[in-house]
C-alpha cells in the first residue's frame, strides 16, 4: 500500500476503517478517520494545519515549535493551568472578581511580603495578626480570621492539606469543588481581600463573622443577578424560537432552515439539529443525525451546515435561507472559494450542492435564537439515535421546550 487513496472507498467516499484499524495504530486510525472526505474527487492542495483557514502564519509556526520543544511535565503543567483558568473565566462571577483570583495566582496582589521584596517598606507583618510575614498564602490561608471565615462557610475541608504553593492550593480547590463552590470560593478569596484593604486603609474593622455574612450575601447577589439575567435571554429565546418567525419579510426566502450541533469530545460524537419553517414559522420538519469519528465542534458545526442542504434538497425546496450560530462556518459555505481548513471536504459538498437551488443563503444568527435546533441535537446525543419528523418536533424537544417556557416570565 504505497497511496492514500487505497485507504478510501471511492464508491461511498469513505475511509476503509477495517484496513486503517488493521495498518495503524489505533490512535492513527482514529486521527484518519476524523478527516472529512469530499463526495467528489479533486486534486490534491497543500494545506497548512496550523491555522483554522488553513494557510500559513508565522504566528502558527511559532506554536507549533514552543508544542514540540516542551518538555513532557511542561505539557502537564500547560493541561493543568489550561483547566483551572477555563473554569475560572467560565464561572458566572464579576469581572473583577475573576482578575483578582488571576492576580493571587501570579502572586502580583500588592501582599506585604511582595512589597517588601521590591523595596517598598520595611516591615511585612500581617497588619490583622501581627503573627508573621502578610503573603499570599498567609492572607487567604493562614491568617486566624480567614481560617475562621472559611469555617463559617463550612470551607474548613480547603486548608485540611499540606500544600504549600498558593497556585497548587487553588488548582486543588478548583479540582476537589464544584462550580458552585468555586464560585462562593472566588467570591471569599475577593471579599477576603476587599476587608483586608478597609482594615489598613481605612481602619475598618470586621470580625470573621461579619466577613462571611458578607460573602455569602454578595454571593446570593450575584446568583440572583444571573437568574434574572437567564429569565431574560429565555424570554428572548421564546419569541425567536417558539412564538413565531420574525424580521422574515425583508428576506428573499421562502423557506428557512436553522441548525446547530451537539459535539461530545470524549466520544468523538456529534449530532445534528434541524429545524424546517415556512414564512409563517410553521415547522415543515425537523430532524437529527448522529455522526461518529468527529474531531471537534467546529467540524461537528460543519456536519450540520451539510445535512441542512442535504434536507433542502430532500424536500425538493428551490430557494431557502440558512441560519447558523457559526460565523466561521456561515462565512465559509456562503464564500465560493475553495476552502483549505480541516473541514475543507464538508465546505466543499456544501458549496457542490449550491446548484441544486435556485438560491440559497448562509447566514449567521445569534445562539440565543437557535435555541430549538439546539435542543433537538441535545436530546438526540442524550439519546444516541437521530429522527425525522415532518410538521413537528419529537415528544422529548417538545418537553424541554416546555422545560423552557416555565421558567419564562409571562
Amino acid at each position: 500500500m504505497e497511496l492514500v487513496l487505497e485507504l478510501i472507498d471511492e464508491d461511498s467516499r469513505t475511509w476503509k476503517a477495517d484496513i486503517l484499524v488493521n495498518t495503524f495504530r489505533a490512535e492513527i486510525a482514529k486521527n484518519i478517520m476524523q478527516i472529512p472526505l469530499a463526495r467528489s474527487v479533486h486534486d490534491d492542495f497543500q494545506v497548512w494545519g496550523g491555522e483554522t483557514p488553513g494557510t500559513f502564519s508565522v504566528r502558527s509556526a511559532y506554536k507549533l515549535l514552543q508544542k514540540f520543544t516542551r518538555i513532557p511535565s511542561d505539557e502537564i503543567i500547560q493541561a493543568e493551568n489550561k483547566n483551572f483558568y477555563r473554569k475560572l473565566w467560565n464561572l458566572h462571577i464579576s469581572s473583577k472578581i475573576k482578575i483578582t483570583v488571576w492576580k493571587i495566582t501570579w502572586n502580583c496582589i500588592p501582599t506585604f511580603a511582595n512589597l517588601k521584596l521590591k523595596r517598598v517598606i520595611v516591615e511585612a507583618r500581617c497588619p490583622r495578626c501581627r503573627q508573621t510575614e502578610e503573603d499570599s498564602n498567609h492572607v487567604f490561608r493562614q491568617c486566624p480570621t480567614t481560617e475562621e471565615v472559611w469555617s463559617h462557610l463550612s470551607f474548613a475541608w480547603i486548608l485540611n492539606n499540606n500544600i504549600q504553593s498558593t497556585w497548587e492550593w487553588l488548582t486543588w480547590v478548583f479540582n476537589q469543588g464544584i462550580n458552585k463552590q468555586c464560585h462562593l470560593f472566588c467570591c471569599g478569596l475577593w471579599l477576603i481581600w476587599s476587608n483586608r484593604n478597609q482594615f489598613l486603609y481605612e481602619n475598618k474593622i470586621s470580625n470573621s463573622r461579619d466577613i462571611s455574612r458578607q460573602i455569602i450575601s454578595y454571593n446570593s447577589e450575584l446568583h440572583g443577578l444571573e437568574e434574572k439575567l437567564r429569565i431574560c435571554e429565555i424570554g428572548r429565546l421564546r419569541i425567536c424560537e417558539i412564538g413565531r418567525l420574525h424580521n422574515q419579510d425583508n428576506r428573499r426566502t421562502n423557506v428557512i432552515i436553522h441548525f446547530d450541533a451537539a459535539f461530545d469530545q470524549f466520544s468523538s460524537k456529534s449530532t445534528t439539529g434541524l429545524v424546517v419553517r415556512d414564512r409563517q414559522g410553521e415547522i415543515l420538519a425537523s430532524k437529527s443525525v448522529l455522526h461518529l469519528n468527529v474531531t471537534s465542534s467546529f467540524a461537528a458545526e460543519a456536519y450540520v451546515g451539510l445535512q441542512a442542504v442535504r434536507l433542502g434538497i430532500s424536500l425538493g425546496l428551490h430557494a431557502c435561507g440558512i441560519f447558523e450560530d457559526s460565523r466561521t462556518v456561515s462565512k465559509k459555505s456562503q464564500s465560493t472559494e475553495r476552502d483549505k481548513s480541516i473541514i475543507g471536504g464538508i465546505i466543499r459538498d456544501i458549496q457542490d450542492a449550491k446548484p441544486f437551488f435556485q438560491e440559497i443563503d448562509f447566514h449567521f444568527t445569534l445562539k440565543t435564537e437557535n435555541v430549538l435546533a439546539y435542543v433537538i441535537a441535545k436530546e438526540a446525543l442524550k439519546k444516541g439515535v437521530g429522527y425525522y419528523l415532518e410538521n413537528g418536533i419529537s415528544e422529548q424537544v417538545q418537553q424541554e421546550m416546555e422545560r423552557i417556557r416555565q421558567r419564562c416570565p409571562d
